[in-house]
């Protein structure tokens, strides 16, 4: 890339930069983001009066613009609080942030959106993909193997430096390198090479691969971010000082809030919300007190908890539609779950339909098989796992497993009971659904004790022994993304994959197969068989207990702004997702 002298403003901000404390004990500012050498700094003019205004802005921390949910004035009427239950910081794409393009600051080569539904039911309908920093449609040759997308051109970082094919590159590159310990590498294992030529990305890979295109929606950091020598991603700077070509630039960070301003020289136009603030709060009923309160203008709740804001005049509940799964795995490693005939009579003794009505107030849809209409002609609904209690217990008393003087099935000396490891730190829904499939289980004389744990706690050997309450369905947008590393059973063996990734030692050599071919099949209707076959297969002999999709419930306060329709969301979600999830295109 052309290289051009530094800007005096440049020089400046990077004299005074402001050292750099721990989270906890300091407000970040993007007034200290290194413009770096050897980058054309775009709009060089534009630059410095957007920079001139951040400084101004950077003076006053405390501006009560961010203060509040219904302000009068201008600048409060383009601010938005949103109340959230994750951590600040941990922004660096490399390390899985914004994996679905999910983020006001960086962009990928495409961007997910809400298909028009021509009057189908939007639960059915996946997603669609529209180029971003890419300039048109990825092109695939040499029989899906070989990917060619052109980017756009002059488009800037938020640090002023101009976008190129080159940070495409060095983005992939760095998930990649094993320097960085990304989770994300075992997403892109296909990936033999990725390179540019002119102001095009070839990625090469080492098999065919029909639908690449739909997981080029990871965001794109600056090369220098990398400078050819990527470092541990956890560690990165950009987690707390991200560079983004996205409509917003951190402005400032501490550990209960994160403020984003708008870029005037946003190359998609300047966003009509100037300031957006994400204040941290994990307990959910006290996020919903706040936003009854006017301490904020949106949040992720429990499908329970939104209840008491249907009808509410001046907020608007919203459910969007996923492909994030709840399910609990059955280790091979645990002697009851290992054994297939209570897998299998497990599947057949729990009322999903009840667990989507019931405990979920209707924000969810029942799945057995991980396979759900809105993959189309892969999914075949006659190979769903239907509930039969009856048929269980039999399955059961055929296997040996006879029910004791207590109700409890006991075979060999073993008693059918075991733990179920569930999450109250991530949601309250997991730990309804795990006491309501105990309740369900006891009824065919299995013993499920909930037993609560922090996520964070638990460790590759629990996996191996524990059942627990799992979801799933990080990148879904092709079946392949959806079910490869949860069924394959080259993920049962230690090390890997990640931890959970086939969790339950699944091991079935004729989806093994089908599993391969459907991934390299170039024909939609025979990889649809392929998959359809591959339902009926898990559904004769079954993982896990798949439950539900689930859909994620946001209350947002009405601001009167109109957005696009919310997108089929994967597994991750929270405030980067459901009305939020494009706010660069809120208007008024």
């Amino acid at each position: 890339m052309k290289k051009e002298n530094f800007q005096l403003f440049a020089r400046i901000l990077n004299e005074q930069i402001v050292p750099t404390l721990s989270k906890e004990e300091s407000m970040f500012s993007s007034c200290t983001s290194i413009v770096r050498p050897g980058r054309a700094v775009a709009a060089s003019v534009s630059a410095l009066s957007v920079c001139v205004l951040t400084l101004t802005a950077c003076s006053n921390p405390d501006d009560n613009s961010a203060s509040g949910a219904s302000g009068t004035n201008a600048s409060a009427e383009q601010t938005l609080v949103l109340l959230d239950n994750n951590e600040t910081g941990g922004y660096n794409p490399v390390a899985g942030y914004s994996r679905a393009g999910d983020s006001p600051i960086y962009e990928g080569l495409f961007r997910l959106k809400a298909p028009a539904s021509g009057g189908k039911d939007a639960s059915k309908i996946l997603v669609e993909f529209e180029p971003l920093l890419a300039a048109g449609p990825a092109v695939s040759s040499d029989g899906n193997k070989t990917w060619t997308v052109e980017v756009k051109e002059n488009i800037a970082f938020s640090d002023g430096s101009s976008f190129g094919p080159e940070d495409v590159v060095a983005t992939y590159k760095a998930i990649l390198d094993e320097r960085s310990a990304s989770g994300e590498a075992l997403d892109w294992e296909m990936v033999k090479d990725v390179r540019s030529e002119g102001n095009k990305v070839i990625f090469e890979l080492k098999i065919p691969y029909a639908e690449f295109d739909h997981k080029l929606l990871n965001g794109i950091a600056p090369s220098e971010a990398f400078d050819g020598d990527p470092k541990l991603a956890e560690e990165s700077e950009l987690n707390s000082k991200p560079v983004g070509t996205g409509p917003y630039k951190l402005e400032q960070l501490r550990a209960d809030e994160a403020i984003f301003t708008a870029r005037e020289d946003y190359h998609g136009g300047a966003p009509e919300l100037k300031k957006i603030v994400y204040r941290v709060n994990q307990d959910e009923n006290s996020r919903a007190q706040q936003l009854r309160g006017g301490e904020g203008d949106g949040t992720i709740i429990d499908p329970a908890l939104a209840q008491e804001f249907k009808g509410k005049d001046g907020f608007k509940v919203v459910s969007a539609h996923s492909a994030d799964w709840r399910g609990i795995t059955l280790p091979a490693g645990n002697p009851v779950t290992g054994d297939q005939a209570v897998r299998t009579a497990v599947n057949l003794a729990v009322d999903r339909q009840a667990l989507a009505n019931d405990v979920l107030k209707g924000h969810a849809k029942p799945n057995s098989t991980f396979l759900a209409d809105f993959y189309g002609d892969a999914y075949d609904p006659a190979a769903d796992i239907n509930y039969d209690v009856t048929k269980a217990e039999k399955i059961l008393d055929e296997a040996g497993w006879k029910k004791g003087s207590d109700g409890i099935r006991v075979k060999d000396g073993q008693r059918a009971a075991f733990d179920v490891i569930y999450y109250p730190n991530l949601d309250r829904a997991r730990a309804d659904l795990t006491l309501a499939v105990a309740s369900d289980l006891k009824k065919i004389g299995i013993e499920v004790t909930p037993l609560a744990r922090d996520s964070k706690s638990v460790n590759e050997e629990d996996y191996a022994k524990i059942p627990v309450m799992l979801g799933g369905g990080a990148t879904p947008y092709s079946v392949d993304g959806q079910i490869y590393t949860v069924l394959h059973s080259k993920f049962a063996k230690p090390g890997a994959g990640a931890w959970w990734d086939n969790c339950s030692d699944y091991v079935n050599p004729e989806i093994d197969k089908l599993l391969d071919e459907a991934r390299v099949e170039q024909d939609q209707a025979k990889r649809d068989a392929l998959y359809r076959e591959i339902q009926k297969l898990y559904a004769e002999k079954p993982a896990m207990l798949q439950l539900v999709y689930v859909d994620h419930v946001y209350v947002e306060r009405d601001l009167g702004y109109t957005h696009p329709a919310e997108i089929l969301e994967p597994h991750a979600h929270g405030l980067n997702f459901g009305p939020w999830f494009n706010l660069a295109a809120w208007h008024k």
